[in-house]
């Protein structure tokens, strides 16, 4: 007399057969290179394609040409990014607010910091286009540079962009990013800062020259 669960058995073992050679099938196409995944792009991933378009060294508000205290040189320009958080669009009349409380000066659509003798030390604009700050500017990442060659003292305005990314950070939740837009470190900074010395030290050393 046949098993009355026979069938059961041959059902259970056609299935796992089926599953095998599924199984040594699609391991063969992908051993070839046939079996294609498609990695598709995370939703939200920050992404900044305005900055692409920007080019520090082309843009017309960051042509130092404020020549006429110091002997003009090619410029050597220190860049951090400072990013929202959350990529939200900061509060313009609180950027405003803030860079009147800090004494910048608004020119030709960027801010510029100056130092004890009224020169200017480096300059804040919109990292976005179109570069600039207007009273309707909305942008979540700003631009703080300076051209290290071409300031009274490199070293203290590297450290004073350092300490208004800090300032402004904690007020408005952004980033401080080096030039790359990559998150900066301190050895980063340090890095910066030895670039100043080093500027300084050949000013020192021009300077003595000429005396000479």
């Amino acid at each position: 007399m046949m098993d009355p669960n026979i069938d059961i058995y041959l059902i259970g073992i056609s299935v796992l057969v089926f599953l095998i050679i599924t199984f040594l099938f699609i391991r063969k196409i992908s051993n070839k290179g046939e079996l294609k995944v498609k990695i598709e792009p995370v939703a939200g991933t920050f992404e900044i394609k305005e900055f692409d378009e920007i080019d520090i060294k082309s843009q017309k508000a960051f042509d130092f040409e404020d020549k006429d205290h110091i002997d003009y040189q090619e410029q050597k320009l220190a860049v951090l990014n400072l990013i929202s958080v959350d990529k939200s669009m900061f509060e313009i009349d609180q950027v405003y607010g803030f860079m009147n409380n800090l004494g910048a000066t608004l020119s030709h659509g960027f801010f510029v910091i100056k130092d004890s003798n009224n020169k200017e030390s480096f300059r804040i604009a919109n990292a976005l286009n179109p570069g600039t700050f207007e009273a309707e500017t909305s942008t979540f990442a700003i631009l703080v540079a300076a051209d290290l060659n071409n300031v009274l003292d490199p070293i203290k305005t590297v450290k004073d962009m350092v300490n208004f990314a800090y300032e402004f950070t904690e007020k408005f939740y952004a980033n401080i990013c080096d030039q790359e837009r990559t998150p900066i470190t301190k050895q980063m900074i340090s890095h910066i800062e030895s670039q100043a010395q080093e500027i300084a030290r050949l000013k020192q050393l021009a300077v003595a020259e000429k005396s000479d």
